[in-house]
């Protein structure tokens, strides 16, 4: 076993802005291990759930959004905070299908961690998703982007090259093709846009006997 490290002593706390139920940011006085005392903020947030749903061909759905607060494109797993007391798995479940219309059969927690334990703390709860159904149209105006399925061997190079946007991404991406050996399924379809369900009713209708209308 590992030896318990040096303790951090917190001696007061002091919440300079309250901003909850969606953050609050705090003033401690603190003690650090080599026992000077110091004045160190923190930042709260309420947990977040993300999941990465995946298809039986190896590809991830995710959305090709724009982030305004670091005024970046990227994709991103569906997912986002928790409402007070709400089931990390309902939640993960809600975002899904707000953010995307779509639903998954099986959901697995991969992950619990805070993705900056020196200033934020904020749980997150990563999911993988499996055997997904598209259900409905997103049903959150505020969260718009394009959904696109996209190959779980392309993780590593959209990671290197800034591509994928969020902690919950990219370990759910990852975990992901860990669970898939990181190599993309012979024979699979590689990128693609999913339309929405009326896009895809009316080119249905536009088909007669089972040809589409040139």
């Amino acid at each position: 076993m590992i030896e318990q490290p040096p303790l951090t002593t917190v001696q007061s706390e002091q919440v300079v802005y309250d901003g909850r139920p969606w953050l609050s940011v705090a003033r401690h006085r603190i003690t650090t291990p080599d026992g000077v005392e110091r004045t160190h903020h923190a930042v709260r947030l309420n947990p977040v759930a993300t999941v990465t749903v995946i298809d039986e061909h190896g590809r991830a759905l995710l959305m090709w959004r724009h982030r305004w607060i670091v005024d970046q494109i990227g994709f991103e797993s569906p997912g986002g905070i928790l409402e007070p007391d709400e089931d990390p798995e309902a939640g993960a479940r809600r975002e899904l299908f707000e953010e995307t219309g779509f639903t998954a059969n099986r959901l697995k927690l991969v992950g619990v961690l805070e993705p900056m334990p020196g200033l934020v703390q904020t749980p997150h709860y990563i999911y993988i998703g499996q055997e997904p159904q598209q259900a409905g149209v997103p049903a959150d105006p505020e969260e718009v982007g394009h959904l696109v399925w996209i190959p779980l061997a392309t993780t590593g190079g959209l990671l290197a090259t800034g591509q994928i946007m969020g902690t919950g991404t990219a370990i759910g991406m990852l975990a992901a093709s860990a669970l898939h050996g990181g190599r993309q399924v012979p024979g699979s379809p590689g990128q693609q846009l999913v339309p929405p369900p009326e896009a895809t009713r009316s080119q249905n209708s536009d088909s007669v006997g089972g040809h589409r209308e040139q």
